[in-house]
């Protein structure tokens, strides 16, 4: 991996450990998940941290020092509060969802049409 990481980057790869293993992980299998010779335990843990500070990670206590760490929502409740989001800054929701919805396959459609019905 980079010496330097996009902003956000490291927070992603870490959701996106936790949202593929919903009943937790600690620190050290998120390290190992990460495969990062160089990414210190320190680091995930400030990750962890900061998530958790943005209510998307929770950290449930084992037994004696051991911590599990789950996402809050998973990543399709994530994804769409996103969109959600991004619909909700602009001027013209209307345009908005028109051009969304152009970039859609068709197989993508039938699911959102099933989604709405």
């Amino acid at each position: 991996m980079s010496d330097k990481r996009k902003q956000g980057e490291l927070e992603s790869q870490i959701m996106g450990c936790l949202w593929d293993r919903p009943d937790g992980l600690s620190s050290q299998q998120i390290l190992a998940l990460m495969g990062d010779d160089q990414l210190a335990i320190t680091t995930v843990l400030t990750v962890l941290s900061r998530l958790g500070d943005k209510g998307m990670v929770f950290r449930e206590k084992l037994t004696g020092r051991t911590f599990v760490f789950k996402s809050v929502k998973s990543r399709e409740e994530h994804t769409a509060a996103m969109l959600l989001g991004a619909f909700d800054q602009s001027a013209n929701p209307a345009l908005v969802f028109s051009h969304f919805a152009s970039g859609l396959s068709p197989a993508q459609i039938a699911s959102l049409k099933k989604a709405l019905n």
